[in-house]
């Protein structure tokens, strides 16, 4: 009876509990659908938010082919600072080689000056004999004109009665005659020493002049090559400066631009693609790229060019990649893919058509003709794209041109090299690399 009651009081309870309760209303009520109004709303802010996407985005890919620029001006920095420093170690050769010849010439110069010097003492000599030789010849020629001296002594003798005195004469005639000769063969041979020995004074002086002039223009030749080498040396500083200043742009450059794709990566909470996604992504690519109409191409270089990236269709994007050669390693999220990024597949296609072209839009903007009207594009152009089309300096994706609109672009972080339409309002000209 108990239990009876205690059931029956639960009962009561129960029910007055379900008397003073609210209404039932079901557990998931339908939503009201948005208004026209709230559509709008959230279509705008999807719109915004994908516009500050890609904004970001082309901010990123800038960021790298500033760095793609710093890269590029520091290695030909590196180069010319490599060639100016051989240059410097080669005027210094030439340098010491100048030195070496002034020197010699200046020895040479100084032993031409002693011979000649005396041979002019020798020829001095012989003209001091020659003139001591004649003056005695005119001493007793005088002499004997006057009947002075031993000649007048021998006409005296000669006209003596004596025979003693006759022989003595005759005797001493002779040995005067012989004294004579003797001084008239040394006249004559001073005389030929002094013409010989002036002769070689005479080529002496001239064989110095000329030493003298070789040592001159040896010793002027040593002073220009020693500026030479002075200019050479300091080039060869100024371009070691120079490189140091390029990498550590360079290497601040790719800092900035890691850390802008890292900011890119992170705002757009997207990850790379695996290496199966990418595999897939490239397999449409290729299907996508079949069925592109062909265009006529303008020349042969063009023509390569369009070919070649035909062939790149379905390689990675990769940050930094690509060079003459084809797919490389990157920097950033890239540097564990082997691919292109933007420049860096317009310059390996060119590359194979002949045409040089650095790594970088920057200076790619800068090499070939102009093309500012999408109606003048030729297949074959490099189409340039900025986030501020009145600023080149702001141009962060180059593509090229293929025709009834549309281009092969490698686009970004995730995707494949791709035929992509051209019709982008980013667009802020064209080269025409060929031109």
């Amino acid at each position: 009876m108990r239990n009876a009651r205690a059931g029956m009081a639960a009962l009561t309870a129960a029910l007055m509990l379900a008397m003073l309760a609210p209404p039932h209303t079901p557990a998931f009520a339908d939503e009201p659908n948005p208004t026209l109004a709230e559509r709008q709303a959230a279509q705008n802010r999807v719109t915004v938010a994908k516009r500050a996407v890609a904004s970001l985005q082309a901010r990123a890919e800038h960021a790298v082919e500033v760095y793609n620029g710093q890269l590029s001006k520091a290695r030909k920095a590196a180069k010319a600072s490599q060639a100016a420093e051989n240059r410097a170690t080669a005027a210094r050769a030439v340098h010491r080689k100048a030195a070496g010849f002034a020197d010699q010439a200046r020895v040479q110069a100084d032993t031409a000056t002693a011979l000649a010097l005396a041979a002019a003492n020798g020829r001095d000599q012989a003209r001091a004999e020659a003139n001591h030789s004649q003056y005695t010849l005119d001493t007793m020629a005088a002499g004997a004109f006057r009947g002075e001296g031993q000649l007048g002594m021998f006409s005296q003798l000669l006209l003596a009665d004596d025979p003693i005195e006759l022989a003595n004469g005759h005797n001493l005639i002779n040995r005067v005659g012989n004294y004579q000769r003797r001084i008239i063969v040394r006249l004559h041979t001073a005389r030929d020493q002094a013409v010989r020995t002036s002769a070689r004074a005479s080529r002496a002086q001239d064989t110095a002049a000329l030493a003298a002039g070789r040592a001159s223009r040896a010793l002027a030749a040593a002073e220009l090559t020693r500026t030479s080498a002075e200019h050479a040396n300091h080039a060869a500083a100024v371009a070691a400066q120079t490189t140091h200043r390029a990498l550590d742009s360079a290497h601040r450059a790719k800092a900035h631009a890691t850390a802008m794709v890292a900011r890119a990566e992170k705002v757009l909470h997207r990850a790379a693609r695996t290496a199966a996604s990418l595999e897939l992504a490239a397999a449409a690519a290729r299907r996508a790229a079949a069925n592109v109409p062909t265009t006529t191409a303008p020349n042969d270089a063009a023509r390569t060019a369009i070919r070649w990236a035909f062939e790149e269709i379905g390689v990675p994007y990769s940050w930094g990649g690509g060079d003459e050669s084809g797919p490389t390693r990157g920097f950033a999220q890239g540097a564990n893919t082997v691919g292109f990024d933007c420049s860096g597949l317009t310059l390996f296609i060119y590359a194979k058509a002949g045409i040089s072209l650095d790594h970088y839009t920057g200076s790619q903007w800068h090499q070939g003709k102009r093309i500012s009207s999408r109606q003048d594009l030729l297949p074959g152009d490099l189409m340039f794209f900025a986030y501020d089309k009145t600023n080149a300096s702001t141009i962060h994706h180059v593509g090229i041109y293929l025709g009834k609109g549309r281009m092969i672009e490698a686009p970004y972080t995730g995707e494949v090299v791709r035929v992509a339409p051209a019709s982008r309002d980013d667009f802020i000209g064209a080269t025409r690399p060929w031109a």
